[in-house]
């Protein structure tokens, strides 16, 4: 029986910076924090875990999977979520809120990652509806650097 490949791990700082365009108005946030980058055993995807440091959020866990054009996002504590950002494919995702649980869709425009041990960068452009309705056109940047 084959040994079982073990996860390589790398402690990085990450920075995101999102905006948010909702009826014509735009807002925007950046956050950094440590977290780990894990390339996992397929040799081609990764993993980014990480505390949030934002408001409202701040103290849950959120990991970050990362595969050529798509990313999925699983956050447990505050605000609990399973998101799936393929590009060129509309997915629903639930989101839990204070004010309950929404249903919502996403569709990636566009999804590019340059991940490596050394760190790199993730972009994506997406947006969210609400029964269909546009709510938000949106932009994150997630740049990863290795800690010395």
């Amino acid at each position: 029986m084959p040994a079982k490949k073990r996860k390589k791990k790398y402690p990085v700082v990450i920075e995101i910076r999102d905006s948010h365009e909702v009826d014509g108005e735009v807002t925007s946030s950046e956050v950094m924090c440590d977290g780990m980058l894990m390339e996992l055993d397929d040799g081609c995807s990764w993993q980014l875990d990480y505390t949030e440091q934002s408001e409202g959020l701040k103290g849950s866990h959120a990991a970050l999977r990362v595969q050529d054009r798509l990313v999925s996002l699983s956050r447990q504590g505050a605000c609990p979520l399973e998101i799936t950002l393929e590009q060129g494919v509309r997915h629903s995702c639930y989101y839990n809120t204070p004010a309950g649980m929404m249903h919502m869709g996403v569709f990636a425009r566009s999804v590019e990652s340059n991940l490596t041990p050394a760190g790199g960068r993730i972009k994506l452009a997406y947006t969210l509806d609400f029964y269909a309705d546009m709510m938000s056109s949106n932009q994150m940047e997630i740049q990863v650097q290795l800690l010395a």
